[in-house]
């Protein structure tokens, strides 16, 4: 159970074909998530051997906004939660939700970010899912693997769309 918790936090690596995320563009990345959405609190249930049940209850709100800041955090110079960042040159507003299947012991995620230059022009819109296997005692960090892969999926699309290379351009002519 110790290697499989310190599995949980492994990023995902590129395969072939695809972009990095270790790009250290020189951005300011803000991550916005509607209240509703941050404030979402979820549970699962677990029937094991059939003996007990239990539900988890999940601030799962919280939990995909610190997905998306780790998973975009390698891609630029700064990235923060939107109430903490005035003056951003990209805002990425995230949302995401999740399913436990308590019989294969599996999370799937789906995750859809759209991003927005400051003067509210939409420079890329992008869906991604995820699986992780998730263990009772390590639910929440099962279930934040499976919402950073996603993340980074959607971090790889970003660079690959050019969005990211329209907001350096949009800086730069400021």
């Amino acid at each position: 159970m110790v290697l499989l918790a310190g599995c949980v936090k492994t990023p995902v690596k590129p395969g072939n074909g695809e972009v990095s995320l270790d790009q250290h563009l020189p951005l300011r990345l803000a991550v916005d998530m509607n209240p509703e959405d941050l404030a979402l609190q979820t549970h699962h249930f677990y029937n094991i051997f059939g003996y007990f049940e239990t539900y988890h209850w999940t601030e799962e709100g919280k939990l995909v906004q610190n997905a998306a800041l780790t998973a975009f955090a390698p891609m630029v110079t700064l990235v923060l939660p939107r109430n903490e960042m005035p003056v951003p040159d990209m805002i990425i507003k995230v949302r995401g939700n999740s399913i436990f299947n308590p019989m294969m012991q599996n999370f799937y995620t789906e995750v859809t970010a759209t991003g927005y230059l400051p003067n509210g022009e939409e420079v890329g819109s992008f869906q991604a899912d995820s699986v992780a296997k998730g263990v009772v005692t390590f639910h929440e960090q099962a279930l934040e693997s499976a919402y950073i892969a996603a993340f980074q999926d959607i971090g790889r699309k970003f660079l690959q769309s050019g969005a990211m290379s329209e907001a350096m351009r949009q800086r730069a002519t400021e």
